[in-house]
Parts: structure tokens; C-alpha cells; sequence
């Protein structure tokens, strides 16, 4: 089996990642046809609301040979809504291609991004997008990376327009042949600007090889492989960023990335008695729930666990294996579903069926979608038999409730998205205790609570009635007292437990939840509205617009900057004001604006 490498593509909505994508998996002889986004072609965006809208809703998969290494290609969603699913395509990489716009330059996701990358400790490589474009600005995209992200960038690519790019690693020009890809052509233009890149890089490159610097310093010209050598070492520095310039769309720099990820990006080492890890969960047409998996161990079919089927993944085609490759990502089926990871959702929305006689459909598929995706929360409604649907953002509901008509064929009536609010344990109590006796079960329990998180309870109780009563209080918790939420910041402290008779634990149950309700009272808890912190970019133009719609929602601005031409406001914002506000923000800055948004402590 050759190197295996697994890469993701992490950019703002609209700045090319997808086409990128495309291209990357059309120059390796993936696919036959590169399609576009804006035509609905693209091969990576799979389902249908993502053809629609031409944006990514799931991180799509593939494949490619590429230099006799083994890639898998992870397409991350760039919208703020489906942000987990860039998270998740994170943990399973080992680099990743952080795709900038040179007409936008850094924007609030693409910040972002490169704020997961950091925390992940990923290594990362640069994308300079739509440089074919007359309102390019790659030189000032270019500095922006120093400012913003605090990494001096070192280019290894200078396109020319559209007839082809640079490469300075190797010092050659490349342009599209008769096939459209590109390959090495004798060009004589701009190449004294590429000379001057080349020797950026070889400066740049000599502060991590000490070999390089002291041929520099006497006047000799390293060789290509010294270069090379060079800025690997530089790249695993973490002080610099390497960058690449070029057009997805035009099929403009991209085989030049590719190398540049051939050489840079290395394998994570993965040291591990576990099969493998699973990343999510997805479901796929025809084979239905699976796990996406990536694999710890090498193992033929005749070692796979029994019932598990493993399939290696090209968007939403599967395709069976028989045997599965260590560092590699597949498909599994058969795998038992766990919670992964934990993710708050923003906001919730009712949902009640047009029918009763669908009600038990309603319910099987709204808990499908619930575990195929982590960022999605399902809670029902005993009273009238709806459920509240809990998700990051609008458009996100929108995806649910046209998967929840188009995959499983339910009409559902949906109310309007509303925000969460919290219930707070404002003071610490004392204990109350509590008697439940039913048959021959008799139950005696004593309860405080203080401020804080989690449950304290007696070592030498057993696992069964640990459990029983975790669930108990987890279930008070989610009701909340007051009705307005689920209930927050209260650690439960278990007094005393006598248990006689028959051990029966939906007893026991009872009498813990009756005690949690005997012992926090409405005058005992706050209310909290989630407030966010909010950047906002936009044309200079709309600044005064947006900031004067900002203030109507009762939004802080902390600090804003521009520079002529975008101006970016970081403010604090009640989350309840923010429902719809993409839609509204495009509408203000007739298109040109954009957000991002993370949650914060509620104040």
C-alpha cells in the first residue's frame, strides 16, 4: 500500500473551496469532468439542497493517487451553520488547504478556520482563489496573512493572468496543454518577478537549514533539492505559512498545490491498540446509516470484525473493500452508534406532523437525522405530541426540514427559529430529603445542590443505580423548572441513599427525580438569554448601515477596522436578534456582506 495522506479543504463561503476540489480531483485523474458549483455539476456537492444553494452541506469525500501517495480529500462546509462538519473533517486530517479569495481577501470564516487549525495544531497550507479576476488583489491578500494570522507567507506559486503560473519551487511555468491541464511550457514573461519570489523563498527557507543559509552567504545558488529541503523544515518551524496562488476555476495553480502538499504535509503517527476512530456519522442512499471511519490497524476481510462492512468513499458512491489500510478513511456498516464529541446547538424550532397517522414516521426519521449528525438535538413534546428540533442556525432547519420531505417523505408543519434561553441555578441549597415507596420497594433519599457542574454521588453504589440516578437528574435537567429552557450551572450532591426491599431502579429513579423537584424551586433559578460574539465584514461602503442595524439589535461593538475598500466590525450580540440575519445582512449590504459568529458564557 502506498503513503497514505488525508487533507482537508477549509475556506469562507464563496471562496472557491469546493471548485478547488473539483480541480485537484480532475488533475489527478479522479474524475473525468470537473464540474461547477454554480452550475449544479460539482461532484462533491452531492445532495440536492447543496446543488440548490451552491454551498456545502456535508464534507464530502474522495480519493486520488497523486505522486505514488494515497490522498483522501475531505471538502469541508464553509457556512457558519454546518460548521461541525468541518470540525469533524479536522480530527481525520493530517494538514489541510485553507482556501482565501484574492478579490475578499481574510474574511470572518476564514479567520475562523484558521483558529480550529491552530487549536488542532494541523499544519496548514494557503490557497490564493480567483486570481484570474480583474478586482484581484492578491498582494494585498498576501499581506493580510501576516496581519491577521501572524505568520510571515512565503509564496510558491505567481500566476500570469490566464495564461498559466510560475512555479518557484522548481523555477518552472506551467500552462494548460491540449488536454487542459497543466503542464511545463517555455515562457519568458514576468520572470524576473519569479526570480524574486525564488529568492524570498531560499531566505525564507535558510532560517531553518543552517546548510542553506551558509551556501547563501557565500554566494553559491543551492539546488532545487536543497530548497526543498529547506522549506520543509520551515514549514514544520510553525513560524511561516506557505502559500499558493492561482484560479480553481481556470485549472490555474493547482498542480503546483498539489505538490507542494506532496511535499509538506506528513502522515500524523498513530500509536493505538483501537481498530480505528469514527469521525461521524453519515447516511447513504441504498446502504442507509454508516460510520465514517478512519482506521488505526491493517486488516484483510477475513480479520474484520464480525458483521462490519467497510467501503472506501467518493461523495455519496460507496464502493466495498477487502482489507482496510492503516491512517486510511472508509465507510463502515454494522458499527454500533455512539454520541461523538459534544456540540451546543443556537436555536430551536417546533415541528408537528400534518397527520397523525405519520406520527411514528415523524419520529423514526427525526431520530435518524439526530444520529447522523452530532450539531442536531431532538426533544418531544408529551403534551401535544410536536418535537423541538435544536441546530445551529436557519439555514440548517431549512436542510432538515427538505431532507425530512425529500429522504423520508414526511410533510411537517415548522414554526419560526427561536433562540434557547437557559435556566441558571442562581444560589446553593440545602438538602431536602425524599420517600418513595412502591411495592415492596422502599426508597429514602437526601439531595442538595450548589453551583457548578455534574453530579457528585457515593463511590460504593453500584453501576446500575449510578446509572438510574444520573439519568434521573439529566432529565430534570433538560425539562428545566420554569419552562424556558433546560437548566444549567447546578452540580447535584447525593446525601444519603437507603434503598430496602426489592432492588427496583425505576424506584429509585422516581424518588431522585421527585427530590430534584422538592429541592429547586422557581425562586431559585434565572434566566439567561445566549448572547454571541459576532465579526462582521462589508463593503466600506455599507459600514455606516451595518453599524447602525447592529446597534438596533442591541449588539455591543467592541472594535471594527477597514481599509477602504471592507470594513469588519467584532461585537458582542444577543443570539435571539441574529435568527435570519444572513439573509437580512446580504439585504443591507446588497450582498457584499458576510458574519461569523461563536457562542459565549451567557451573560
Amino acid at each position: 500500500m502506498k503513503d497514505i495522506r488525508n487533507i482537508a479543504i477549509l475556506a469562507h463561503i464563496d471562496a472557491g473551496k469546493t471548485t478547488l476540489s473539483e480541480r485537484i480531483l480532475w488533475t489527478a485523474g479522479k474524475i473525468l469532468r470537473a464540474g461547477n458549483v454554480e452550475d449544479g455539476l460539482a461532484s462533491m456537492d452531492y445532495l440536492f439542497e447543496e446543488k440548490a444553494k451552491g454551498i456545502t452541506i456535508e464534507a464530502g469525500i474522495s480519493n486520488f493517487e497523486w505522486r505514488d501517495i494515497w490522498w483522501n480529500l475531505i471538502d469541508a462546509p464553509g457556512h457558519i451553520d454546518f460548521g461541525m462538519e468541518a470540525d469533524t473533517a479536522l480530527e481525520a486530517a493530517d494538514g489541510a488547504v485553507l482556501v482565501v479569495s484574492a478579490v475578499d481577501g481574510i474574511q470572518p470564516q476564514t479567520f475562523a478556520a484558521w483558529e480550529k487549525l491552530k487549536s488542532l495544531n494541523k499544519p496548514c497550507i494557503v490557497f490564493f482563489n480567483k486570481t484570474d479576476l480583474p478586482e484581484s488583489r492578491l498582494e494585498e491578500s498576501f499581506l493580510e496573512i501576516e496581519e491577521q494570522l501572524g505568520l510571515c507567507p512565503v509564496l510558491l506559486s505567481w500566476p500570469v493572468k490566464d495564461e498559466g503560473v510560475w512555479d518557484i519551487l522548481s523555477g518552472k511555468f506551467l500552462k494548460h496543454n491540449d488536454e487542459g491541464k497543466e503542464d511545463i511550457f517555455d515562457f519568458k514573461k514576468e520572470k524576473n518577478e519569479m526570480e524574486t519570489f525564488r529568492k524570498e523563498a531560499f531566505e525564507a527557507a535558510s532560517l531553518a537549514d543552517d546548510k542553506l543559509l551558509e551556501k547563501m552567504l557565500a554566494g553559491k545558488v543551492p539546488e532545487t533539492a536543497e530548497l526543498l529541503f529547506g522549506l520543509q523544515k520551515l514549514f514544520c518551524k510553525g513560524t511561516h505559512i506557505l502559500c499558493y496562488a492561482g484560479s480553481a476555476k481556470k485549472n490555474i495553480g493547482v498542480r503546483s498545490l498539489l505538490n507542494g502538499l506532496s511535499f509538506f504535509v506528513k502522515p500524523q503517527t498513530i500509536k493505538s491498540k483501537e481498530l480505528g476512530q469514527v469521525i461521524r456519522y453519515r447516511s447513504f442512499a441504498g446502504i442507509g446509516e454508516t460510520a465514517i471511519f478512519k482506521s488505526y490497524k491493517n486488516l484483510q476481510k477475513e480479520k474484520f470484525p464480525k458483521d462490519l462492512k467497510f467501503y472506501r468513499i467518493h461523495a455519496q458512491n460507496l464502493a466495498e473493500v477487502s482489507e482496510i489500510f492503516c491512517g486510511d478513511i472508509y465507510a463502515v456498516k454494522g458499527m454500533p452508534h455512539k454520541k461523538i464529541g459534544k456540540y451546543a446547538p443556537l436555536l430551536q424550532m417546533r415541528v408537528e406532523c400534518l397527520k397523525s397517522e405519520d406520527w411514528k414516521r415523524v419520529e423514526e426519521s427525526l431520530k435518524s437525522i439526530e444520529r447522523t449528525d452530532n450539531s442536531v438535538k431532538i426533544s418531544e413534546n408529551p403534551s401535544d405530541g410536536s418535537w423541538t428540533l435544536h441546530a445551529m442556525g436557519a439555514v440548517q432547519f431549512d436542510f432538515i426540514l427538505s431532507r425530512l420531505k425529500r429522504e423520508f417523505n414526511c410533510e411537517v408543519k415548522a414554526g419560526e427559529p427561536s433562540v434557547e434561553f437557559k435556566e441558571v441555578l442562581s444560589k446553593d441549597l440545602n438538602a431536602v430529603e425524599n420517600f418513595c415507596q412502591i411495592g415492596d420497594t422502599k426508597v429514602s433519599i437526601s439531595l442538595s445542590a450548589v453551583c457548578g457542574e455534574g453530579i457528585e454521588i457515593f463511590d460504593e453504589l453500584s453501576q446500575e443505580v449510578k446509572e438510574a440516578l444520573d439519568s434521573a437528574l439529566n432529565e430534570f435537567c433538560e425539562a428545566g423548572v420554569l419552562g424556558k429552557g433546560s437548566l444549567s450551572n447546578v452540580k447535584f450532591i447525593l446525601r444519603k441513599l437507603e434503598v430496602s426491599g426489592e432492588i427496583n431502579l425505576a424506584v429509585i429513579k422516581k424518588a431522585c427525580l421527585d427530590a430534584a423537584k422538592m429541592l429547586i424551586e422557581p425562586s431559585c433559578v434565572e434566566i439567561r438569554e445566549p448572547w454571541v460574539d459576532l465579526s462582521v465584514q462589508c463593503p466600506s461602503a455599507f459600514a455606516g448601515m451595518v453599524a447602525n442595524d447592529l446597534l438596533s439589535r442591541g449588539a455591543k461593538i467592541i472594535n471594527s477596522d477597514g481599509d477602504g475598500k471592507k470594513h469588519r466590525f467584532f461585537a458582542n450580540a444577543p443570539l435571539s436578534k441574529l435568527t435570519r440575519y444572513t439573509t437580512e445582512l446580504l439585504s443591507i449590504t446588497k450582498g457584499g456582506g458576510n458574519f461569523y459568529i461563536t457562542a459565549k458564557e451567557l451573560l
